[in-house]
Order: structure tokens, then sequence, then C-alpha cells
């Protein structure tokens, strides 16, 4: 079975709304898209519907449920869900293969939730190589293509929303896929002489004849727009991944919101009035000065809501405490990771939400016992500035290591210092320095289980369980301090916690007698994740966290002035 998430339409995929539950894909093939799907939502029930019956035997192993079966049949049975209709259907380049796709969709949308979603990646004749085809004189049919011999339907822009529209829907995007840019612009740019002797604008024929094909969300409701942009300037750049652009990818897949991350630097948009636009800003420290009253007064100008990302100890920066916490004041509203944050800044500005760390997207599955069966057990650390953690530590787990070099290796990222100090041959240990986030995970996922020490201090007290929960996404076990991991560590399930350097040697000690448990731990932890803590469960309440702040546009503006006086004051020059 595939399990790739690289082989399917990554166009259609990031628009299936991770608030739907039950899916409808229509011609779903080997069931691909559905897979990839559960890897980001894997709750959710996925139903596909196939003709060849080799490719619905393979989908069968995928899905939920599959129906081998012709979606003109009028005696084709598709059953809803335990009475409940489909949030979302699907249809992956077929509608082009039918002889009658409009009344098959009509069919369908009586199997649709009231705000379910119809998504389609559907061909465009329009395609300025069907044109460059038929003035050489040739038939463009081909085995595959837009005019592909099993082809009985075709479309362009406009009669996609004729029709779309012509069932009552709302479009809410239709998204051109453009794959040879440059060949495009080749070909208008040669038709010049032509299209000006029939009065033919060149760029309007340009974005007519460019895409290969379109990707239409649409629905019975209509939606009302929502920009969310997030904007940082820290590093290492994993640090926006995180926090800001895994979850407003996962944000953007609901209809009608689009967003972005910007990385050091924006340019506002010169035309936001009257759109409701979300600006979340990671962990910016604003001063009393002019220089930041200026910034905000422009982004105030052109209609954003201010949020600020914080996830760590305030009274961890001085230079907060000393302009009043005057950051966390100046904007309209906080999100945080914790509780215990949200209660701490609720004294500065009572709008603040608790988003709790997730995981965008599962790490494939694999099966326990698979990741270094036969050759010992692979330790990884991750981090930055925890010198002070694992030190005291770093005696007893060379203890370990030396015991048995040739059972345990370790895979160090970031920490040079750390590597530097254990106690292994070269050929046992690897080290990574600081690198893309991408990296990060798939240096991690080579790896048995995740080494996390923590020393209990206020500022580790305020952090996150991230680091667990992108290890058991990976299905590596965990052995990790209490102190922040004591809820998100099941002991003996998804791994071990340690108090003193003597517990943590008796779990490595149990480790090395039984292997097979750190495998079925990140089993285990893998399955946790997916049940509990994935992006996908989180974003109907951001969604509805962000709409209710804009809507309160006015009152947000009106109570930010006055906790800031000195925003109302002209911006200098």
């Amino acid at each position: 079975m595939h399990n790739s998430y690289s082989d399917v339409n990554q166009d259609l995929l990031s628009r299936i709304p991770q608030t739907a539950s039950r899916i409808l894909e229509i011609g779903c093939g080997e069931g691909l898209l559905g897979l990839a799907f559960k890897a980001l939502k894997p709750d959710s029930i996925s139903v596909g519907v196939e003709v060849v019956p080799e490719n619905a035997q393979i989908a069968s192993q995928s899905l939920d449920q599959v129906i081998c079966g012709d979606i003109e049949d009028l005696d084709l049975s598709i059953p809803l869900i335990n009475g409940k209709k489909y949030d979302c259907i699907i249809y992956d380049a077929v509608l082009e293969h039918l002889k009658d796709p409009w009344s098959v969709l009509v069919r369908h949308l009586d199997l649709l939730a009231d705000e379910g979603t119809i998504l389609a990646c559907i061909p465009n004749v329009q395609h300025w190589s069907v044109l460059a085809d038929l003035l050489n004189g040739n038939r463009p049919l081909s085995d595959q293509g837009l005019f592909g011999r099993t082809y009985l339907s075709w479309f362009t822009r406009n009669t996609i929303l004729e029709r779309f529209r012509s069932l009552n829907l709302f479009i809410y995007e239709l998204y051109p896929r453009i794959f040879d840019l440059d060949q495009s612009k080749e070909f208008v740019s040669k038709l010049l002489p032509a299209l000006n002797n029939l009065e033919l604008d060149p760029q309007v024929v340009h974005a007519g004849m460019a895409p290969l094909q379109y990707v239409v969300t649409a629905g019975r409701l209509p939606k009302i727009p929502l920009f969310v942009e997030g904007f940082s300037t820290l590093q290492p750049t994993s640090m926006a991944e995180v926090r800001l652009a895994q979850p407003l990818r996962s944000l953007c897949s609901c209809p009608g919101v689009q967003a972005t991350v910007h990385m050091n630097q924006m340019q506002l948009p010169s035309n936001a009035r009257h759109v409701k636009r979300i600006l979340i800003w990671q962990r910016p420290i604003f001063r009393l000065r002019q220089f930041d009253f200026d910034n905000i007064q422009k982004l105030l100008k052109s209609d954003y809501i201010l949020v600020i990302d914080w996830d760590d100890d305030p009274d961890h920066w001085p230079v907060l405490a000393q302009d009043n916490y005057v950051s966390f004041q100046m904007v309209h509203a906080v999100q945080v990771s914790k509780p215990e944050l949200a209660e701490m800044i609720k004294k500065w500005n009572p709008n603040v939400a608790v988003f709790p760390n997730m995981i965008e997207r599962l790490a494939p599955l694999a099966s326990p016992g698979v990741k270094s069966a036969g050759s010992g057990l692979r330790m990884f650390f991750g981090a930055l500035n925890r010198e002070n953690d694992w030190e005291p530590l770093i005696e007893d787990l060379n203890k370990v290591l030396r015991s048995d070099h040739d059972f345990w290796s370790v895979s160090v990222v970031h920490d040079r210092k750390f590597y530097d100090s254990l106690e292994l041959p070269d050929s046992r240990k690897s080290f990574v320095p600081i690198c893309p986030h991408s990296s990060y995970i798939e240096e991690m996922s080579r790896c048995d289980f995740a080494f996390l020490p923590l020393l209990d201090n206020r500022f580790n007290q305020f952090k996150s369980d991230l680091k667990a929960l992108e290890a058991a996404a990976n299905g590596l076990a965990v052995l990790a301090s209490p102190v922040v991991y004591q809820a998100s560590v099941r002991p003996g399930i998804t791994g071990e916690l340690f108090n003193s350097p003597g517990q943590m040697v008796a779990h490595l000690s149990a480790w090395r007698r039984n292997p097979d448990l750190v495998k079925e731990m990140g089993f285990n932890g893998r399955k946790w994740v997916a049940e509990e803590r994935m992006f996908a469960y989180q974003v109907a309440e951001r969604e509805a966290w962000y709409r209710q702040l804009a809507d309160r546009q006015q009152q947000l503006n009106q109570e930010l002035l006055a906790r800031v006086p000195q925003l109302k004051a002209p911006i200098s020059s």
C-alpha cells in the first residue's frame, strides 16, 4: 500500500476543510488523497467511489469504505455516514469523464450537508497547448492530457463558473493550476498581432490560457472572506513554522479563509478597507517609543486586528516589565500556548486565547519494531540553550552509552556541546547544526526515542510540550523530565518520566533489556497524537475566535486606544 503523501493533488488536499469529518471522494482511485487527508485529520471518515475494481480494492485498504461502480449509474447507492450527510464531496479529475457531469452533481448535492463543501479539479480546454495543436493542424487527442481518450466533457473558466452558479452554489475560490507559465507567456506573445486585430486584451487571454486545470471550492452558504497573516522576525525560522505556518495552513483549508506568513518584512495592503484582516505577530517586544507607536498606527490604519503570539515566560525579558508590559497592551488580543500564560497576560489585556501546540501532519504509519531493528536504539536530542538542563545528567548518561556503545547511538540537532560531551565513537553519533524544521523532523524520524530533560525552574515551567508531540507524531518514544511533559507522557505507554539521574538510568537499562518496549511506546505515542493533538481538531476554534475579533473591531479599537492613549496622536513624519 502507498503511504507517500507527495503523490496526491496538493492543491486539492490543502483545500479539504479540516473541519470536515465525513468525506466523499468520487473517483477515489487507489485512495491516496483520502489517506493523505487522514494524516491531517485522523478521525475523519472517508468514503470512496471507484469504477475500476483493481483500484477500488487497493483503496479499501486506506479508506473507511469504498463503493465500486459507475457514478452515472442511477442504481448506484451511496450511503450516508450514521445517517449524517457529507461535509465535503470531492471530484479529482472526474467530471471530464462523465456524459452528463452536472446531473451527477445535482444528485450528489442531496448527500451534502448544508454547510458542506464541493471540491473539484477540472481541466481547462482553453489551455494554450490545445490552441497550439489546432493551429498546427493536429487533433489534441492522447491517452492523457486535456483531450484524453476517455474524456466526454470539456470546460473553461467561464463554463465552470456558470454551471456551478446554476446549481445555486456559491464559489469560494477558483484556483488556477499553472505548470508551464513561461511557455504560455511565450505563446501569447506570438499571438499579439492577432489579439490586437481581434481587440482582445493579451493579459485576459493569457489568464484564460495559462491554467492547465482549475480547483473549484463551492458550497450552499455564503462565506465572508477572512484574511489571516502571520509575521515573525525570530530565529531560527522553525519557531515561525510551528507557531504560525503550520496552524495557518490548517486554518486556510476552511472555505473563505486565506492565510500567509511573512518573515522579517511585510508590505501593508493598499486596499484593506472592508476586508476582515488579522495579523498574528510572533513574540514582538514593543517599547513606549514613537517608532513602535508609528508602526502600530499604520497597521490600525490598514484595518488590521493585531494579535500577538506569545509562548514563553514574559518575565524572562526584563525590558517588558520596564515598560509595564506595553507589548501586550498595544495590540487587540494575545494568543498563547498554555493556560498559565493566559492568566498572567490577562492582567494587561483581557482578550487572550489559549491554543496549545498541535501537530499538522502525522508521519506515515510504521509498525512497531521496524525503525532500527537489529541495530540497537537511537536517541534523538534537538534543542537550543539546554546546557543547564542536560549537564547534571551527562555523566550518568555516558555510563549507559559506554557500557554498550554497539547498541546505543545518538542523533543531535543544534547543540554542539551536547554532541561533544557524548562518550561514543563518531560512528555512533551524528550532528546537524541549526536547520530548517523539515530537516529537524527528518533527522528525528530516524530515531527510536527522544531525550527531553528540563530543570524545574520558572522559565521551563512556561514552555510547551511541543517536542514530545513532534517525537510521538513520528513514532518515537519519549524519555523526559516531568517538568512540562508530565501531562503529555503516559509512563509505560508512550514513554517514561524521570526525576533523577538514577531514574533515567533505570529506564534506559530496562529499554536495553527489551528494546521492543521503545518501539511499542513510539507506536502508542503516534496513536495518542492522532486522537488528541492535531491542528485539524483546533481549526474551528481558531476560525471562530479570529472571526469574532474581526466582528468586534470597532470595540477592540476603542479599548486599545484607551490602554495606550499615545496611539491617538498623528503618525510622526
